[in-house]
């Protein structure tokens, strides 16, 4: 009877210790997990998760912080992380934070790195959303990494396929290395190039030189500070077109006075510009002008054919003739 007693005694310490173990170690668990813990929420926007699961890690700069609660899916490319931060995070968390989805270590499970932005910002606020940057994940790498070695390749064989041909000797390039006649004639061109830049630079030299030396005293401009007489010369020339340039101004102003008299009717000219009645008369007067030499032509041919006057038109006639032979 007292050995079972004991044995039952036994049995409730190790129960009782037991629950006591396992009470200690979801209370570390869950204030591990922010489950005893005054906390806050805030999320973030992302287009891939890579694998973030609930319950992953949260972390400020590197710094343990809180636990991913949930991941909703707002959109086909919009996934939105909510994450349940300590409560004494909140000043150090500003609103122009980014938040990261990486990874911990190469094989490790997935996390949330909440990285500091850039400037001054004012602290983050329960329920509110801050920035996120998708990160290439690592199917993006090995996708592109994929690309990349099907681009050496390529570059490989190419190169492979040019160094084959400078083996063989085909192509500029192989005869430039191969080809001493070539090779030879290439140093003789840069020779003569050389010879030539050298001419070119001692004949700049020269004409840089003759310019130099040439003498003040044999040009024009000596002749227009030192010679009186050339001096003189010029401004009797300069005098000349000055007066030519006056006289040219009041003839100017004259023909302008005229124009505008005659514009004006002023004058015999003006008037007959102007005055229509008189510009009337003088037709009339020139119809009857016209109208008495048609007549005087009609009395000269009917003297002509008169038997008084005829004698004398036929003198005149003969005597014309005369002067014209002897033309």
């Amino acid at each position: 009877m007292a050995k079972s007693t004991s044995q039952f005694v036994k049995l409730g310490l190790f129960v009782i210790f037991g629950s006591l173990l396992i009470l200690v170690t979801a209370y570390m668990i869950g204030n591990e997990q922010n489950v005893f813990r005054p906390t806050f929420q805030i999320s973030a926007v992302f287009n891939n998760v890579n694998g973030l699961q609930k319950g992953n890690n949260v972390r400020y700069s590197g710094i343990q912080v809180g636990t991913v609660r949930d991941i909703v899916m707002e959109q086909d490319t919009s996934i939105r992380v909510y994450m349940q931060i300590q409560e004494g995070m909140m000043t150090h968390i500003k609103d122009n934070a980014v938040a990261v989805i990486g990874s911990d270590g190469l094989v490790g499970s997935m996390l949330v790195n909440i990285l500091p932005g850039p400037g001054i910002g004012a602290p983050v606020r329960d329920g509110g959303e801050i920035a996120s940057y998708s990160s290439i994940s690592t199917q993006d790498m090995l996708s592109t990494l994929n690309v990349t070695n099907k681009n050496v390749s390529l570059l490989s064989a190419d190169l492979l396929e040019v160094t084959h041909a400078l083996r063989s000797g085909s192509g500029v390039l192989a005869q430039l290395l191969y080809d001493s006649t070539m090779a030879k004639d290439l140093r003789q061109g840069f020779h003569n190039l050389n010879v030539s830049t050298a001419r070119t630079e001692e004949a700049i030299s020269r004409l840089n030189k003759m310019i130099g030396e040439w003498r003040l005293e044999q040009s024009t401009l000596r002749l227009l500070t030192d010679d009186p007489e050339f001096t003189g010369q010029i401004q009797r020339v300069a005098a000349n077109l000055d007066s030519s340039g006056q006289e040219i101004r009041e003839l100017t102003g004259r023909i302008n006075d005229l124009i505008g008299g005659v514009q004006q009717g002023e004058g015999t000219l003006g008037m007959l510009m102007t005055d229509s009645s008189m510009a009337a008369e003088i037709r009339h007067g020139l119809r009857h002008l016209d109208s008495g030499l048609v007549k005087f032509d009609e009395n000269m041919e009917a003297l002509k054919h008169n038997w008084l006057t005829r004698g004398y038109f036929k003198k005149m006639e003969k005597q014309q003739e005369k002067e014209n032979k002897k033309h």
